[in-house]
């Protein structure tokens, strides 16, 4: 009983770890949301539409970003990228034709 006591709290150990990591990361990929939107207004600004190449990524850097919040408020317990695959599912996104 004593050893699985133990190994739950290396277990809390290295989970805290992670979300430390994690929370860094979060902290700079918002920093890369708010250069991406400045480059995208930009862009729209001379196009008349955003960057449909942007729109992807931005889509699957938010999807990441709720990844990482579900892992950080113990929403869920999978680990996000890099040790899971980055998010591929622009679907949950909505879509900026309407």
């Amino acid at each position: 009983m004593a050893s699985l006591n133990r190994e739950e709290k290396e277990h809390q150990v290295i989970r805290a770890l992670c979300m430390i990591l994690f929370w860094v990361i979060l902290r700079i990929s918002l920093l890369v949301t708010a250069v991406l939107a400045i480059v995208q207004w930009v862009l729209a600004w001379f196009e008349d539409n955003p960057n449909p190449q942007l729109v992807r990524f931005c889509q699957r850097l938010a999807l990441y970003q709720k990844q990482i919040l579900d892992y950080l408020t113990f929403l869920s317990h999978n680990k996000p990228f890099p040790f899971s695959d980055w998010p591929d599912d622009p679907t949950d996104v909505q879509d900026l034709d309407r």
